[in-house]
């Protein structure tokens, strides 16, 4: 089978590299219903997010059919996001009690009850058609992405509210659409899905090995389903949980056959397994996820055995013999392997090496030495296909 394989290893008397973002936590997701999403910034991509999930200024969250989240903010200001709604969440603060933040809604429903803003601080939802300024209130804002349309209902206070068709001033028990004049409403008119986004399952899991495991050690998580709010095991339960890695390094398994990042586990009479391992050292983490329920993150820790270091290194000397390079060779016997890891590509160096050796793959061009000035040196090289 004719494939494309480019693998960029870091491999050999590596040191640790640390990473620091600049991104604040703002808020944290306080209950959930379904597989809510959660895109990082400066990534294109979106990851299940779960129960208790802190959230970054710069981060969008998404909800698909049939999927609520509701996340407080740190100065307690409670947001309700709708089924089927896209939002970008940023905040800063200004002082060191008032708070600036803006919800950038691309679509969808929010409900908010937004803590009193004091004479410094400023809470805002932008959608494409409108902005809704409040100081402290309750109320319902819903952008219809097919008519192009903003609505804003006020329960409490009142609302600075420009769109298209003006800026007006909402107060309480009243209606306005893209900041047309407001209208009085009845209690009849309030939005009542906020009321309803309770799950009805909770998720439990349990590995069948605690603390730290060999890299690529096998553990066995059993999965259980309760209900959301006796915790009570659920032994009629019968569908199917979706579980993800949050690590390229941890793949999953529903049968021990398969394994990749990502897998959906069947589960009968409320119960089922799933299978994971690491190829690299760390404390890679796992979410579950299920319809109608919250999901739960659980994590693990992986360890390189002496045993395995010293094996990889001896394939690596094996190697540079093999190409001859003289340098890599001295840098090899004459130092200790610390870490070694696959940071681009697919596999794991185990396996990578092991057809390095028998020729089914082969090294792009000559390895890259550095030295990093501490006593460690990073060895860095390219594979492909021969």
């Amino acid at each position: 089978m004719n494939f494309i394989f480019r693998a960029f290893m870091i491999i050999l008397f590596c040191s640790s590299f640390v990473f620091s973002a600049n991104a604040k936590v703002v808020a944290a997701i306080s209950t959930m219903k379904g597989l809510v999403t959660v895109k990082p910034i400066g990534s294109r991509k979106y990851i299940p997010a779960y129960k208790g999930q802190m959230i970054k200024s710069g981060e969008w969250i998404k909800t698909k059919d049939g999927v609520f989240v509701a996340i407080v903010f740190l100065d307690g200001s409670n947001i309700k996001i709708q089924q089927q709604t896209e939002v970008k969440i940023t905040s800063y603060r200004m002082t060191a009690k008032d708070l600036k933040t803006n919800l950038n809604m691309s679509k969808g429903q929010a409900w908010s009850d937004v803590a009193d803003q004091g004479s410094g601080g400023e809470f805002v939802i932008t959608t494409p058609t409108a902005v809704a300024s409040v100081k402290g209130t309750e109320f319902d804002l819903a952008y219809d992405a097919e008519n192009d349309e903003t609505t804003l209902i006020v329960v409490e206070g009142e609302i600075s509210f420009a769109g298209e068709l003006g800026e007006i001033i909402a107060k309480a028990m009243q209606s306005s659409k893209n900041g047309a004049d407001p209208i009085d409403i009845k209690p009849e008119d309030i939005p009542t899905w906020q009321k309803n986004t309770d799950p009805s399952f909770a998720l439990k899991l349990k590995p069948d090995k605690k603390g730290k495991q060999k890299v690529e050690e096998i553990i066995k998580v059993n999965i259980q389903i309760l209900n959301a709010k006796s915790k009570i095991f659920n032994d009629s339960f019968k569908g199917t949980v979706a579980v993800s890695s949050q690590s390229s390094d941890l793949i999953l398994s529903a049968d021990g056959s398969s394994w990749s990042n990502s897998t959906n586990v069947n589960i009968n009479r409320g119960r089922g397994v799933v299978q994971v391992k690491s190829s690299r050292q760390g404390k890679p983490a796992m979410i579950a996820s299920l319809d109608d329920s919250e999901s739960k993150i659980i994590e693990f820790e992986y360890y390189q055995s002496n045993t395995q270091k010293r094996a990889n290194q001896n394939k690596l000397a094996n190697l540079a013999k093999i190409k001859e390079n003289n340098k890599l060779s001295k840098l090899i016997q004459e130092n200790i392997l610390l870490r070694s890891q696959v940071i681009k590509g697919l596999g794991n160096l185990n396996s990578i090496l092991q057809k390095l050796e028998t020729g089914e793959l082969e090294i792009d061009g000559d390895p890259t030495l550095n030295n990093n000035g501490d006593g460690t040196y990073t060895v860095k090289m390219i594979v492909k296909p021969r």
